[in-house]
């Protein structure tokens, strides 16, 4: 199975090895540019430490089959992938925008992306202290029809994953060759951008079919605010970073928000 422990192991250390694959023909491309002088991109070609770009993106895709790995099974715990995922997009837009001018750092073009990634990592901190270690109820009852639902949807936006990792690379590798402007652009733009429309309606999806299920106001309250808070995280990926950043500010800070409301109403339900 795709979601299975095994799978993910294999999976994990394939990226790995992807990620060092392709720090290695950066680096080299790097040099090639350099010694030839063949006038390529500069986002990508004009300074050595922009090849970390490069393994930093298979380390995300990584983060998004984890992301999936989770979704069966807590809700939560898929929000707070999501969250590191951003995270890792903002730190590793910091080295494709690495300045190395005399501005100060908060004028420079990465210091938005590094302060985002900061921020989110810190509320991540406290997200994962409140987040029970325990599974949540949806999945302690006996509801394995439901569950079994869940990893379906989950196989299913895994080979939209494979499809959409494969179309993005191949155009934007094409765009590159062929001198296209588009080839420039932000990578969020044509990747995470539609990988996170399609987790937003496999959210509302699962939150449809679950209300069959609970009875638990908190839960639902809480699973209605993480996805307000995907969308909010999906909007921050094609804005201004700026802008970016108070959107992921408001996404974490409503997770960690709901997730505690969760926790203060379970935690006063009245005795039977």
């Amino acid at each position: 199975a795709v979601l299975s422990e095994s799978t993910r192991s294999r999976v994990e250390r394939g990226l790995v090895g992807l990620a060092l694959g392709m720090f290695m023909l950066h680096l080299l491309l790097y040099g090639i540019n350099l010694i030839f002088e063949f006038n390529w991109p500069a986002a990508y070609f004009s300074h050595p430490l922009q090849t970390l770009y490069t393994p930093f993106s298979a380390i995300l895709v990584a983060e998004v089959y984890l992301l999936i790995h989770y979704l069966p099974t807590s809700f939560a715990r898929s929000m707070g992938k999501q969250m590191e995922i951003v995270a890792l997009i903002e730190i590793r837009s910091v080295f494709k925008d690495v300045d190395f001018t005399t501005k100060w750092p908060w004028d420079a073009d990465f210091f938005p992306h590094l302060l985002g990634a900061m921020v989110v990592g810190t509320i991540l901190v406290a997200f994962y202290r409140v987040l029970p270690r325990r599974i949540a109820r949806i999945e302690e009852m006996e509801l394995q029809r439901f569950i079994e639902f869940k990893k379906i949807l989950a196989g299913f936006l895994f080979a939209y994953l494979i499809f959409l990792s494969g179309w993005s690379f191949s155009t934007w590798a094409y765009d590159l060759y062929a001198g296209s402007d588009w080839a420039l652009h932000d990578p969020n733009d044509f990747f995470y951008n539609d990988f996170f429309t399609a987790l937003i309606l496999v959210d509302v999806l699962l939150l449809v079919i679950s209300f069959r299920y609970l009875s638990d106001f908190g839960l639902v309250f809480r699973n209605c605010g993480f996805i307000i808070g995907t969308i909010l995280l999906r909007r921050a990926l094609v804005i201004e970073p700026w802008h970016a950043l108070a959107y992921e500010t408001t996404s974490a800070l409503l997770a960690l928000l709901v997730l505690l409301l969760h926790r203060g109403l379970t935690s006063k339900e009245p005795e039977d």
